[in-house]
């Protein structure tokens, strides 16, 4: 059987933008090496470890989401805690995503394409394949459109034959609903009494009853998220998707678990231990949280005081010097200078724990923990879905069931604070829906901002979070630079529909 190759194959949208408009674009484009039929299996494994292994790197995850997250904090080179991107990976990533999504178009196509689809039926029913192509890409383009706002949607997703280079861009405001509805016809396609995929689908092994689940959970999420900016439909979506079934355990969670050998190990794990990048500590703000002690040198009131968390030693990792902020567990304080950080050093701050640099680690995509805080969220912080949301989150991280009901029996009652910070802390790893939720709700409040002190250093001096952009946590990332060359006249149309190009410019969903 020919195997995937994924030079050849992948055609990005970006790329396709590069290349420009001519009538022999597809002869040009032709590689004579190219298999003709590739197997949709591998178009979706492709994709799967593509989005996982772009999302959660170490320059997306490790230096964007878990910074601005403030999970992490770098101990070198700190310009991206302080909001100073790197163009060249800005652009880099926008061609990533949209590159990845060719994956997932091709196997929808292949399935609806008359002379093909009973050959590629033997990988898995047709609609079941195409729905999860579907979910799948739907969870791609919500992250997209949370990190910009307004994108390419529409036109970017047309079939080969109406390809657009020059896509114009949407408004969040009709894509929320657009992939909500994708969403709910992707959820009514699968088929459980047909296959699901027999190979290829690293996340749920073909089992499309929790791919439906995911579907609806997703849009749970979408749902909660849009409510502030239109409640009525974002109710509607919320009372469908629970009536279509979410998540109802840990067995259901959304991950894509890597391999303990080369090629196919963790992104995370090869920046620390492949290619020596050992650039990330876990910040003071998360340790302080997690152990229960008022937050940063601003002291900031921690909502679980006297509780330390047992999520702290797999998270974080002990200091293997501790000349500067002492033994144990000790995070680096959050957005400070190169000099300072590094006067600290790799050694002298909590590295993430072993298990999230584990070869072998999972990458999640959505679990059972976040549904439950929704659940409490929209029940008027209902306690019971409080406590089975962090139980979820302890059980899933390996906590042992003595420490895990200790640990739910000194809990605060659930509130808007606790139920979202306790939110926050599940999503560790996360970075991108832990940042999402503080800008949606300005939880959890132990983040420090732009100007406040981060620390008091070893002669008691404070030191204060300094950004190089902007004068606070942003709302949005700023569009590529090589849209602004490339896609010229519907960037500036896009920007004139959102709003300024700049981290301040709050989302659609993203109201006061």
């Amino acid at each position: 059987m020919k195997t995937l190759n994924k030079i050849a194959v992948v055609i990005s949208l970006p790329i396709l933008i590069l290349a420009g408009c001519t009538k022999d674009f597809e002869e040009i484009n032709t590689n004579p090496n190219r298999p003709i039929d590739v197997p949709t299996y591998a178009f979706m494994t492709s994709a799967q470890k593509q989005l996982c292994d772009n999302i959660f790197d170490e320059w997306w995850g490790g230096r964007q989401s878990m910074l601005w997250a403030q999970y992490w904090a770098q101990n070198n080179y700190t310009d991206e805690d302080r909001y100073n991107i790197r163009q060249n990976v800005n652009n880099g990533y926008w061609r990533a995503i949209y590159t990845i999504l060719v994956d997932l178009n091709e196997i929808i196509e292949l399935n609806q394409d008359p002379e093909k689809k009973d050959l590629l039926s033997a990988y898995g029913a047709n609609e079941n394949q195409i729905a999860s192509a579907r979910i799948l890409r739907a969870w791609a383009l919500q992250h997209l459109t949370d990190l910009y706002g307004d994108i390419p949607y529409f036109e970017a997703l047309k079939a080969k034959s109406d390809r657009v280079f020059l896509p114009p861009y949407d408004k969040q405001s009709d894509i929320y609903p657009a992939i909500i509805q994708e969403l709910t016809e992707a959820a009514a396609q699968i088929d459980l009494s047909k296959s699901g995929w027999v190979q290829g689908d690293v996340i749920y092994n073909g089992d499309m009853a929790k791919w439906k689940k995911f579907a609806n959970s997703l849009k749970l999420r979408m749902a909660l998220r849009m409510k502030k900016a239109d409640p009525t439909n974002a109710q509607k979506y919320i009372d469908e998707a629970i009536a279509g079934g979410v998540f109802t355990s840990n067995d259901d969670v959304a991950d894509f678990k890597y391999m303990p050998s080369a090629p196919n190990t963790a992104p995370m794990y090869r920046a620390y231990y492949i290619d020596n990048r050992t650039d990330f500590a876990v910040t003071a703000q998360f340790v302080d949280l997690l152990k229960g002690i008022p937050v940063g040198g601003a002291q900031k009131p921690n909502p679980f005081a006297g509780l330390e968390d047992p999520r702290l030693p797999i998270f974080a990792a002990p200091v293997k010097d501790s000349t500067m902020l002492g033994p144990g567990y000790q995070g680096m304080p959050y957005g400070m200078p190169d000099e300072i950080t590094k006067a600290i050093g790799a050694q002298g701050s909590s590295w993430p724990g072993d298990l999230i640099l584990a070869a072998d680690f999972a990458t999640i995509l959505m679990d059972y923990a976040e549904v439950e805080f929704i659940l409490s969220e929209i029940n008027n912080w209902d306690q019971t879905h409080y406590e089975n949301g962090v139980k979820a989150s302890l059980d899933y991280w390996g906590v042992d069931a003595a420490t895990r009901d200790a640990f739910l029996a000194a809990l605060p009652p659930a509130s808007e604070e606790t139920v979202l910070t306790q939110k926050y802390i599940a999503l560790y790893t996360q970075g991108y829906e832990g940042w999402s939720e503080y800008r949606r709700t300005g939880y959890p409040k132990t983040l420090v901002h732009p100007g406040e002190v981060t620390w008091i250093d070893l002669s008691g001096n404070p030191v204060q979070f300094e950004a190089l952009t902007g004068n606070d946590i942003p709302r949005r990332l700023t569009y590529p630079q090589e849209e602004q060359t490339v896609n010229v006249t519907n960037y500036k149309a896009a920007v004139a529909q959102f709003g300024e190009d700049v981290f301040s410019t709050r989302m659609w969903w993203d109201k006061p």
